[in-house]
């Protein structure tokens, strides 16, 4: 097998690709889904892991573990797929978004909630003493603390649910309507396969993802690093914040 690199460049491939595969169409479905999906997912799961984090009740550990167990739990396409029909979303964008948040959400609750703990509870009560109700504490003072962890649920959910070929597969039934993984199989048959095209179909389909990564990444590192030194802090005051957390708040959403 021979795995040197191409003697020469075959550009014209990407072309009758972009041509005769309908890839601006595949593009513009999974931006729709895609977009609309990550948005519900970083705002829902922001949302929930900052509540779960500061109640300090059962109610808020039930629901912790609700969605620890959405992590282990895996999607039933024929049960979706029926209930997707019996609620007429079968073969709409809402449908499929509203099934992407909800398998990529349990993960996101996860990891907000675990990154709220580390962030003092005098910010929130400095917040609140300065007249802040409950949205303008999570969107305008917690979210750009968090925005390391936002950033990582935001590449690996809009990974997820760009590459994902299964749910579209089954849940998409207009072929206007199907994404840009779909699109690859317009190169790919039972008795032909033009693997020149198959080949630059998927560059092109992998292609924004990569740059969406790569423009992303410093956050993520960012984030690793703030972690590292705020759990060296943490150890070395023994405690400090533990022991800050315990003054009440009253009259307050979180702390109730």
């Amino acid at each position: 097998m021979d795995l040197s690199l191409p003697s020469h460049f075959q550009f014209e491939n990407y072309l009758h690709v972009i041509q005769t595969g309908e890839i601006l169409r595949g593009y513009k479905n999974s931006l729709i889904v895609t977009v609309c999906s990550v948005a519900i997912v970083i705002i829902l799961g922001c949302m929930t892991g900052i509540i779960i984090s500061r109640r300090n009740d059962k109610k808020a550990g039930v629901l912790y573990y609700y969605f620890v167990f959405g992590l282990t739990a895996t999607m039933q396409m024929v049960t979706t797929y029926f209930m997707m029909i019996k609620m007429n979303l079968y073969g709409s964008y809402i449908g499929v978004i509203l099934v992407f948040a909800a398998v990529n959400l349990p993960f996101a609750v996860m990891t907000f909630s675990s990154f709220v703990t580390g962030v003092p509870k005098e910010i929130d009560e400095a917040a609140i003493i300065d007249g802040c109700n409950t949205f303008q504490l999570i969107f305008k003072v917690l979210l750009p603390i968090l925005k390391p962890v936002m950033i990582t649920n935001l590449i690996i959910a809009a990974i997820g649910i760009w590459n994902n070929f299964q749910v579209p597969l089954y849940l998409m039934s207009s072929s206007k309507r199907t994404t840009i993984p779909m699109m690859i199989f317009n190169f790919y048959g039972l008795y032909s396969r033009n693997w020149n095209y198959v080949f630059a179909a998927l560059v092109i389909t992998v292609l924004p993802i990569v740059i969406l990564y790569l423009a992303l990444q410093k956050y993520i590192i960012e984030g690793d690093d703030s972690r590292s030194c705020e759990g060296v802090e943490r150890t070395e005051k023994k405690g400090f914040y533990a022991e800050k957390s315990k003054v009440p708040i009253e009259n307050d959403f979180f702390f109730t």
